[in-house]
């Protein structure tokens, strides 16, 4: 998991669609990001016929896909302009934060920013008005994070539905509103085998050890967890646990959020550990950049420090301790050892090719649940979440 600077003033970045851009950005994407950086040689589209059918309707549609891989909306962009969709996507702050050309370009193939840790009520209007308008699909990962599992789906944020909602409250001339859970995964190719056992030297080497080369790949990717783990431990407690691996990771996640909420305070709402990792990190990030009661440089290093403190748990939150054991592929090694690469080495590499799976479900009609009471209008989006994680965790199971 990256470390992406909370500290910063945030501007919001509305999206400024230029149509004539796109094919040139389309193929930009496919043959500099897709293919080059994240080596993903074909993406398999399944169930988007049905998406097609809703929009060329008019309806509102809010596609909702697990994020398991930094290729994720590169993948997602390409089905769209196969089928000729005039995607929008709502994407993190921190692909804007530099300014620049990226961030042009990304308004004009109609992307825009959203602080996720914040009240960003222009991302949300934004969302809500291209949802209202219908016609473009709007893409929007409630995970909210990249976990790098993409076998397992971690909870869901409750803002998509949110959104969907009130957009469904603003529809008219019998348009209806669509949430569609959206499955991604990638393969590799087998001979990403052959990579791990250099992979896993650097990384050793990298925390001072030298490369365990006579131990089984599994087990050395264990070792090296362990070892990643205790450096954390004495880094935060001053010293390395001992137990079993899955206990200490959560141990550490409960004990940062623990630490933090104790001088911050917590919020009664947030429960799951990337909830309390949001709320304290807006807590935090309105204390650092107040400018009627700015803090002292003593209190900001205090505050950058929690800022740490709160990223560090949800690093530990993203390793679900059985997820390799669990089902031992080769597919599930390459995934840990490319989230492994991130944390030690700061980026993850790509040395094989990967083909990608990208799966429409059935589409879950919010337009006809608020019509017959199966969620509420006011108070409706833990329902509809809870129904959205149903049926994209089945999707992902399935796959």
């Amino acid at each position: 998991m990256r470390w992406l600077p909370t500290d910063k003033p945030y501007t919001f970045r509305p999206p400024i669609p230029w149509d004539w851009i796109r094919p040139l950005g389309v193929w930009y994407n496919d043959s500099a990001w897709l293919r080059k950086r994240y080596r993903v040689r074909d993406v398999k589209a399944v169930g988007w016929e049905r998406v097609v059918e809703l929009c060329e309707r008019g309806d509102s549609v809010l596609l909702a896909p697990n994020h398991s891989d930094h290729a994720d909306p590169h993948a997602i962009l390409s089905i769209a302009h196969r089928f000729h969709l005039p995607l929008r996507f709502m994407a993190a702050r921190e692909l804007f934060d530099g300014g620049g050309l990226q961030a042009a370009l990304l308004q004009r193939m109609g992307i825009f920013s959203v602080d996720r840790d914040g009240a960003d009520i222009a991302s949300l209007k934004t969302a809500i008005g291209i949802l209202s308008k219908g016609r473009c699909p709007l893409v929007v990962f409630p995970e909210g994070e990249i976990y790098h599992h993409h076998g397992r789906l971690d909870p869901l944020m409750d803002g998509v539905s949110s959104m969907i909602i009130r957009a469904a409250g603003r529809l008219a001339g019998g348009k209806k509103a669509w949430l569609v859970p959206v499955a991604m995964s990638f393969r590799h190719e087998e001979g990403v085998e052959e990579t791990f056992p250099g992979r896993l030297a650097a990384m050793e080497e990298r925390i001072g050890w030298k490369p365990r080369r006579t131990e089984e790949v599994d087990e050395r990717i264990l070792h090296l967890g362990a070892g990643l783990l205790a450096l954390k431990e004495v880094e935060f407690f001053g010293v390395a646990e001992c137990g079993d691996l899955p206990v200490r990771v959560r141990r550490m996640c409960e004990r940062l959020l623990e630490d933090v909420e104790g001088r911050r305070g917590s919020d009664g709402r947030a429960t799951t550990p990337p909830e309390r990792v949001r709320a304290l990190r807006n807590k935090i990030r309105r204390v650092l950049l107040s400018e009627d009661h700015p803090p002292s440089e003593e209190e900001k290093v205090a505050l950058q420090e929690d800022l740490y403190r709160v990223f560090a748990a949800l690093q530990a939150h993203s390793y679900p301790g059985d997820y390799l054991l669990e089902d031992a592929t080769f597919h599930r090694r390459a995934e840990t050892i490319m989230k492994l690469e991130e944390d030690i080495l700061g980026d993850s590499t790509y040395p094989a090719w990967r083909d990608a799976q990208v799966v429409a479900g059935d589409p879950i009609g919010v337009s006809d649940l608020l019509i017959s009471g199966g969620v509420p209008a006011k108070g409706g989006a833990p329902e509809l979440t809870r129904r959205l994680e149903e049926k994209l965790g089945a999707l992902i199971r399935e796959g």
